[in-house]
């Protein structure tokens, strides 16, 4: 599964389409996961683990989908 479609299935509906946070779950867009996480390995364990209100998505993502959801979330919002 692409960056994009792991986003829109899994993330979107707390984070939003267009990563602002304007659900349930914190802004991602506008660079902000890299200043929060500058290593996206750092990232990769809370979405594998969860965190807070965040689910854990270790058994469900592969570590390749958890690699390429933060990339487009990094690259693209």
């Amino acid at each position: 599964m692409a960056g994009r479609a792991v986003y829109a299935d899994r993330c979107s509906s707390c984070h939003d389409a267009d990563g602002s946070g304007t659900g349930n779950g914190p802004r991602l867009n506008q660079g902000r996961l890299s200043r929060a996480y500058p290593d996206l390995a750092d990232a990769a364990v809370v979405v594998a683990g969860g965190r807070g209100r965040m689910p854990g998505f270790g058994g469900i993502l592969s570590a390749g989908d958890v690699s390429a959801v933060l990339r487009y979330v990094n690259e693209v919002l």
